[in-house]
């Protein structure tokens, strides 16, 4: 039991981590929309890695083992990888997430510049409202 879970755990970080990297790449390149559709899918993922995170503490501590006598040698060899994987996700999470708080900050400046008529570009013109024509 904990085996497949811990396997198809490792299998849904596996995802959570391939799908962060594209988006960092996606976000170098610009291609938002594409970090956009990823959104749901990585949110999925992320709910049903909290479920099997749930499944493996209760495996283990209905168990009501000490410690050193918890794993095989099996469980121990994934639960390594789980948690390595983990980091990994980590890692690459917060590296995804200080990319996309960049992007937005740029924008919002930049929306901030233009509503507010502050100077734009490298010319000292302003732009004011009635120079924006905002298609509801």
């Amino acid at each position: 039991m904990l085996i497949d879970t811990l396997q198809t755990t490792i299998n849904t970080l596996d995802k959570l981590i391939a799908i962060t990297l594209e988006d960092i790449e996606n976000i170098k390149h610009a291609k938002h929309e594409e970090v956009f559709k990823n959104t749901n899918i990585k949110e999925e993922l992320a709910n049903k890695f909290g479920t099997l995170k749930s499944q493996i503490d209760n495996i283990l501590v209905s168990r009501n083992k000490p410690l050193e006598e918890i794993f095989t040698p099996e469980e121990e060899t994934l639960f390594n990888i789980f948690r390595e994987k983990l980091f990994e996700f980590n890692k690459q999470h917060k590296r995804f997430s200080k990319l996309a708080f960049s992007v937005a900050n740029f924008y919002n400046t930049l929306l901030k510049k233009l509503i507010n008529g502050e100077t734009v570009g490298y010319t000292d013109e302003r732009i004011n409202r009635s120079n924006l024509r905002i298609k509801a």
